[in-house]
């Protein structure tokens, strides 16, 4: 059987949203980009194709053959300690099966590969379930969840592109029209003083190149009015998500 390598690339959180990593022994890795929520989903949708796909677990590729566990007939359940257990010796018992270490004719017993015993455990209570566990509701679209997602991209080259991208990917949370509307007034809003700055920056550039002069003071001016005109647009969408916020509470609290 040809070899699996140990690495065949490089994931970056620059080119890729969501990294997993599976060691051989240890925990899981879990790099993403993208909100809590989107991940989950993420994660969930993987796990929903995988279930779908009858006799595709790893006992199936490895034999070719139906699993005995997930291709019986279906029978009583099993509670969740002997479902459990299941699981485990079939993973065990393939793993054991296609190590390296057995001789092609049997003669010599398959040794188990290091660190199966703890990677096992791991999977083990990865896939314990608490009953009593509350299923989780969608997060909201909220102000907050918008404010917290442009503090997260405050680094990126532009801030509030990199979270509009966020926001319209993540089709997890719910949203109201006037969540959504909140949503556009903030980013909005953080857009218009970008370009504030960005007129504000050049206005400096220009006079201190320049100096103020007859032939610069008209376009210092154009520059200066520019930016008031940019300002008071974000000052406006600013005051009105806050009335509308305020408004939420007030409701709230009633």
């Amino acid at each position: 059987m040809t070899r699996i390598p140990d690495a065949v690339s490089v994931a970056s959180l620059d080119t890729h949203r969501l990294i997993v990593a599976v060691a051989n022994s240890g925990h899981t890795d879990v790099s993403s980009n993208l909100p809590p929520s989107g991940v989950a989903s993420v994660l969930r949708q993987i796990a929903d194709r995988y279930e779908e796909q009858a006799g595709q677990c790893l006992g199936a590729f490895v034999d070719g053959v139906p699993c005995p566990v997930h291709d019986a007939p279906a029978e009583a359940p099993l509670d969740q300690a002997d479902d459990l257990a299941a699981h485990r010796a079939q993973l065990t018992d393939a793993l054991t099966r296609i190590t390296p270490n057995a001789d092609a004719d049997g003669s010599t017993p398959p040794q188990r590969p290091a660190g199966l015993d703890a990677l096992l455990d791991h999977l083990a209570a990865a896939m314990s379930l608490d009953d009593d566990q509350d299923v989780d509701e969608p997060e909201a679209l909220t102000a907050g969840v918008v404010r917290a997602s442009l503090d997260f991209n405050d680094g990126d080259r532009d801030q509030v592109l990199a979270t509009l991208r966020d926001v319209l990917l993540d089709t997890t949370t719910t949203r109201t029209p006037e969540q959504a509307l909140a949503a556009a007034r903030i980013l909005l809003t953080s857009h218009a003083r970008q370009i504030a700055a960005l007129i504000d920056a050049h206005y400096r550039e220009t006079r201190t190149r320049s100096g103020l002069n007859r032939s610069t003071r008209g376009l210092l001016t154009g520059y200066e009015g520019a930016r008031k005109i940019v300002t008071r647009y974000a000052d406006g969408l600013a005051d009105e998500q806050a009335l509308a916020e305020a408004a939420d509470r007030e409701q709230a609290e009633q």
